[in-house]
């Protein structure tokens, strides 16, 4: 796949600063909720390696990686970042029913 130059920088730019903004509001949004700051950094977490497997497959060329055999490699990166996105959005699921529970007495 074919792109600009200056499309590659930013769009990894882009990943590092969106997440980054994420991370700190939602860490400083959930300060009075520690029990939740862990599923909250897993969901960033996940994310960001998502991505990771992502931008692999998006621009292995221009990043110089050479996989052995590009589809394959495609393949596997794009199924882990599958996988790594279920991660990060069971772990939103998960930390929004904890905020919407009601206390039982």
């Amino acid at each position: 796949m074919s792109f600009e130059a200056e499309v590659i920088p930013l769009f990894i730019g882009g990943v590092i600063a969106v997440s980054a903004i994420e991370f700190f509001l939602g860490w400083r949004s959930l300060r009075h909720r520690k029990d939740l700051r862990g599923l909250f950094a897993g969901h960033v977490v996940a994310m960001l390696l998502g991505f990771f497997f992502l931008i692999r497959s998006l621009f292995a060329n221009w990043l110089g990686l050479s996989l052995g055999i590009a589809s394959i490699s495609n393949s596997v990166n794009i199924g882990l970042f599958g996988l790594c996105w279920a991660v990060s959005a069971l772990c939103v699921a998960v930390m929004l029913s904890r905020l919407a529970a009601v206390p039982r007495h």
